[in-house]
């Protein structure tokens, strides 16, 4: 048996545990084929601080209007890329209100005609908006200081998000956000 094997074998964690404590990430890095990696608080850190810098340059460099297209766009694709292949088959607007909250356990969603008022409520991790969460796991708990500017990515998520469900054409206004000193993330939709 290689000492790969013969580590894994042993429960690196169960036995490793009983090894002086900041030993493990060395043992445990000096596995044959199996280069170290930065540890994911770290890669959290960074990404944060990268996130940070990037909505600085961001802001400095575009107009308003050319960052809200950008940002929209990206809300966009997110969108479609949570729904993955999923073929999805529009619903009555009621219907999908209904189920957003149901989902949410309390009012998300209310419509008066064709306008619809909806707030986030939580993620499908149970982190809440009102618990001072943004929905978005890449920012959920930072970073300090982070331009509004990452809200208008989600305009462009429940735009396509309400598109994709109802089968009408959206448009959709950012009300308030949690990033933009709200205590909620709003919007307003529009169905043509």
């Amino acid at each position: 048996m290689d000492r790969k094997d013969f580590l894994k074998s042993c429960g690196m964690f169960g036995v490793g545990s009983c090894l002086l404590p900041g030993t493990m990430g060395a043992f445990a890095n000096s596995v044959k084929d199996e280069p170290p990696t930065t540890p994911c608080e770290d890669k959290e850190a960074f990404s944060q601080k990268w996130v940070k810098r990037f909505f600085d340059v961001f802001d400095g460099k575009l107009d308003g209007d050319k960052r809200d297209e950008i940002m929209h766009a990206n809300g966009r694709v997110c969108f479609l890329g949570s729904i993955g292949d999923k073929k999805v088959e529009p619903v009555d607007v009621d219907i999908l209100i209904d189920q957003m909250n149901k989902y949410s356990g309390e009012i998300a969603a209310t419509r008066d005609g064709n306008v619809i008022d909806f707030h986030y409520v939580k993620n499908p991790r149970g982190l809440k908006v009102a618990d001072g969460y943004c929905l978005c796991p890449l920012v959920e708990s930072g970073p300090k200081g982070l331009s509004g500017t990452y809200c208008e990515c989600s305009v462009g998520y429940v735009r396509e998000m309400f598109e994709t469900y109802t089968g009408k054409t959206a448009s959709v206004e950012l009300v308030e956000s949690l990033k933009r000193g709200g205590k909620t993330c709003r919007f307003k939709i529009t169905l043509t």
